[in-house]
Order: structure tokens, then C-alpha cells, then sequence
């Protein structure tokens, strides 16, 4: 997301596949209001990057309701903040945040990095040009999936 005249509009989205984190879907969104900060840092955006992006929110809306089923689990990390930009409600959700809930409870919640790190021993958003939105998307999957493994174990002992 990207910081506008009327707060954090959606700038770019990324959507991978489980389990094989492959990209399904990208592309920049071209916000409706004016650019105030392009939040690189998270967003991975750059100036320049969007001056050509036709690509609307209800371009994005109409292409993932075409992917998504009512039945379909979507997984991310601080997911209903990504749904929020979307302007999408969804029931089936599997949310990092909380399935790795921070000690001191709401409103904090882990870093995906740290997350990656500790579970997975994978460094992440290592880039000085900021996130990029994939890596992050995968890492969502990878560490569902080491989740699920360490949890099949206990079950089986």
C-alpha cells in the first residue's frame, strides 16, 4: 500500500499458490487519489513505477473474485489489512498474526521476518529497496507449511 490524500490506498497486490508459492497473479494498481508517499520501504514501489498503471482497484476486485471461490482459504500475514485495501470481505482466512499471536497480545503482532527467521530459518525482506510483495507472499506459505509439519508431529508422538 502506498499513503494518499485520503490514507493507505492499495498500490500493488501479489497472490501465490500453495503449496508451490508460484505467482498466480501481480500487478500495480494505479491508486484513485494523489500519491502523497509511495512507503517504498514496505510497498517496494519506486518513484516512477506507477506514471503508466491503468490497472484500477475494480480491475483487481473483478480478477480475484474470478480466482477466489467461497470456498477458497486465502492466507497472509496482517491479512485484514490486505482485505481492507481490497475492499473484499472473505470468511476462510488463515492469518500469520494470528496463528502466531505476539506475547503482549493486540495490537502487536510479529514481524513476518522475525517469523521466518525463528520458524523457518530464512532471512527475509533483506532487500534495501524494500519488500518485495512475492517473497512475502511465499514466506506466508512456507511458514504455514513448516507450521502444519511441526504440529503433525505432535499430534503423532
Amino acid at each position: 500500500m502506498c499513503y494518499t490524500t485520503i490514507g493507505f490506498e492499495l498500490c500493488r497486490i501479489s497472490v501465490v499458490d500453495v503449496p508451490h508459492g508460484r505467482s498466480v497473479y501481480e500487478t500495480l494498481v494505479k491508486p484513485k487519489n494523489p500519491v502523497l508517499d509511495l512507503n517504498t520501504k514496505f510497498s517496494g514501489i519506486k518513484p516512477g513505477d506507477l506514471d503508466d498503471i491503468t490497472t484500477t482497484l475494480e480491475d483487481v476486485q473483478r480478477r480475484l473474485l474470478k480466482m477466489i471461490g467461497r470456498d477458497t482459504i486465502l492466507m497472509g500475514h496482517s491479512l485484514d489489512s490486505d482485505l481492507k485495501a481490497l475492499k473484499i470481505v472473505h470468511k476462510k482466512v488463515i492469518d500469520t498474526t494470528q496463528v502466531f499471536p505476539h506475547r503482549r497480545g493486540l495490537p502487536y503482532r510479529r514481524a513476518l521476518r522475525t517469523l521466518m527467521s525463528e520458524y523457518c530459518g530464512k532471512i527475509i525482506q533483506d532487500n534495501v529497496d524494500g519488500h518485495d510483495s512475492i517473497e512475502d507472499a511465499v514466506a506466508v506459505v512456507q511458514l504455514m507449511m513448516q507450521k502444519v509439519k511441526e504440529d503433525l508431529k505432535k499430534i503423532n508422538r
